[in-house]
């Protein structure tokens, strides 16, 4: 049994015990494995980033998540509409900013995307929670620019859109407006797989959609920021620790290498909980 704790295991078992539907607009580059990680968690998933059917998906959809990494004018269009819906139903909302920072053309989504939608989280590194906020640093495509943001400027961006952010990095912090959550789990192998922190959006999304779902109790509102702040810190806690322990089990056999470490992760998340 990976070494997270019984709040940990309980998320995942309120994954399985409800099975959200994940709608997952995220990039080509990563959607294989963070499909495969939602499914692995124990939810379900569908990818729809037509604008002539996003919203309706997202109407069917448990939570949605929308992550910039190779944007359009198309899928721009696809995430305002697939947002609109969920923030309509009351469903939790997610937004991955990939690269935030490195063109302007992102910076425009964004900024359309954060005027006229409500997140439940937001989901990113130190660099790109750094764009967010207007902070000017060379850019260094989606890699994290080694930019490192005061607590009280994340605390001042997490009020102003009225969100939890997960920023992850050597260390994560679950930022609300009223404190700050610390982990230091994971490990650096993280860095060397695409679709890391994609993974964790796709898991962020179960993991709020299990503790919000009608069959769940609810045992979580959204309105409760205390409580996502909570759910949050846990969720990205329990996910460094299944990645230390991915790595762990790679070094124990014959098998080294990032691709590797990848599919340990996958299989670690596929096992939690049970």
């Amino acid at each position: 049994m990976p070494f997270f704790s019984e709040t940990g295991t309980a998320i995942f078992r309120s994954i399985r015990r409800t099975r959200p539907l994940i709608h997952l607009i995220t990039n080509p580059v990563t959607m294989n494995d963070v499909v495969n990680l939602v499914l692995a968690s124990g939810a379900t998933a569908i990818c729809a980033d037509s604008p002539k059917e996003a919203a309706e998906i997202s109407g069917l959809a448990d939570a949605t998540v929308l992550n910039i990494g190779m944007p359009s004018e198309s899928k721009a269009e696809a995430m305002l509409a697939a947002g609109e819906k969920a923030n309509e139903l009351g469903h939790p909302l997610i937004l991955d900013p990939v690269g935030a920072g490195a063109s302007d053309f992102r910076q425009r989504i964004l900024k359309t995307l954060l005027e006229r939608l409500h997140f439940t989280c937001i989901r990113g590194n130190q660099s790109e929670m750094a764009a967010l906020l207007g902070v000017s640093y060379p850019s260094r495509g989606v890699e994290e620019a080694g930019v490192c943001l005061e607590p009280d400027r994340l605390q001042e961006l997490s009020e102003r859109y009225d969100t939890v952010l997960a920023v992850t990095g050597e260390t994560d912090l679950t930022v609300s407006k009223e404190r700050i959550l610390v982990s230091h789990t994971g490990t650096p192998l993280q860095k060397r797989i695409t679709g890391s922190g994609c993974m964790l959006s796709g898991l962020l999304a179960a993991a709020l959609a299990g503790s919000t779902a009608p069959s769940s109790g609810p045992t979580l509102r959204l309105g409760d920021t205390s409580g996502i702040a909570s759910l949050v810190h846990e969720t990205v806690k329990a996910y460094g620790c299944l990645a230390s322990e991915a790595e762990k089990e790679m070094e124990a056999s014959s098998s080294h290498g990032t691709m590797a470490f990848r599919s340990r992760l996958i299989d670690a998340v596929s096992t939690a909980g049970l």
